[in-house]
C-alpha cells in the first residue's frame, strides 16, 4: 500500500455507482439476468440461483434442486422448478441448462419473511407476465412451501 495516500481527497469522479435497489413487496414483471447453480458438497446441496430485475430494482432467488438430507426439500424445488419451466414456455419434463433462463421475461411475486429475527424479501411464486405464454398444466395455485431443515 505504498502508493496509497489516505482516505481524504482522494478522486471518486470517475467511479461509477449502480444503486442495487431491492424490488418492494408486490408483484413484479421482471427478466432474468443471471442464473447459475452452485453446490455446496459440505452441505451435500445444489441450489438454482436466479437473479431478476426491472427498473424498480432486482432480487435473487435461491431453488434447491437438491439437498441430500431433506428429500422434501428437493421435492419442493423441483415443483418449484417445473412450475417455473412451464411459465417460460418449456414443457417442464427435463430440466434444461442454466442458459435457458437468461434474457426471459417472467412475473414474480416478492414478499416479506422474518427468518432468524431478521425481516427479508424474498420470491414467493411466479406468474406469467402479462401477454405471456400461461402455465399449461400442473396446479394453478401458485407453490410457496417452506423449505423443512
Amino acid at each position: 500500500m505504498s502508493d496509497f495516500l489516505g482516505l481524504e481527497g482522494m478522486d471518486l469522479s470517475g467511479v461509477d455507482v449502480s444503486r442495487n435497489k431491492v424490488l418492494p413487496i408486490g408483484k413484479h414483471e421482471v427478466t432474468i439476468t443471471d442464473a447459475s447453480v452452485e453446490r455446496d458438497d459440505a452441505k451435500n446441496t445444489a441450489r438454482l440461483v436466479l437473479s431478476y430485475s426491472n427498473d424498480d430494482g432486482g432480487i435473487r432467488q435461491w431453488i434447491y434442486v437438491f439437498h441430500g438430507n431433506s428429500p422434501a426439500a428437493t421435492e419442493i424445488g423441483k415443483k418449484q422448478l417445473k412450475e417455473l419451466l412451464m411459465i417460460l414456455g418449456s414443457d417442464g419434463n427435463e430440466a434444461p441448462s442454466v442458459s435457458f433462463f437468461k434474457g426471459k421475461k417472467v412475473g414474480i411475486m416478492v414478499k416479506s419473511e422474518e427468518y432468524n429475527g431478521k425481516t427479508n424479501s424474498k420470491v414467493s411464486y411466479h406468474f406469467a407476465p402479462t401477454g405471456g405464454k400461461p402455465q399449461t398444466s400442473g396446479s394453478s395455485a401458485p407453490l410457496d412451501d417452506e423449505i423443512p431443515f
